[in-house]
């Protein structure tokens, strides 16, 4: 007899790499996870939430020849605290923009744009994790 309080996951197939999202896909306030291994066995995972927050925020990133793509860490995103520029007026050459600093202080990623952008939708995120439970488990790939 089966219990009616267990939930049984779909089978999937799991590629042999990570399927990050197309930096051209990337859609402004979505979530997406990026998942880093703390360990070079690639045994210990932390799953970072973040969401997009847009391209060249900061004076002068397209100088750069290519585009810089801003995440901000969900926790201080769901907060309320925002990206802004320091003076307000970043087009009137205000100075460096930064980040206006409330009583919490939020948390950003940025990196140069490339093809992937080095973030998951939640599913192929999960496929990450899972992966990484086999190799915890010591199951082999077939």
């Amino acid at each position: 007899m089966k219990d009616e309080t267990t939930l049984r996951f779909p089978a999937r197939d799991l590629k042999p790499y990570a399927e990050y999202v197309r930096s051209k896909e990337l859609v402004l306030g979505d979530l997406y996870f990026r998942v880093h291994f703390l360990d070079s066995d690639m045994l210990v995972p932390e799953l970072v939430p973040l969401v997009f927050i847009g391209r060249n925020l900061t004076p002068g990133d397209d100088a750069r020849g290519s585009s810089v793509l801003y995440f901000q860490h969900f926790e201080s995103h769901s907060a309320g605290i925002r990206y802004e520029p320091v003076g307000g007026d970043a087009e009137a050459g205000a100075g460096d923009a930064t980040v206006e600093h409330d009583a919490e202080s939020p948390s950003f990623e940025c990196s140069e744009e490339t093809e992937f952008s080095g973030v998951l939708e939640f599913e192929k995120a999960l496929d990450v994790l899972l992966d990484c439970s086999l190799r915890r488990s010591g199951s082999s790939r077939s």
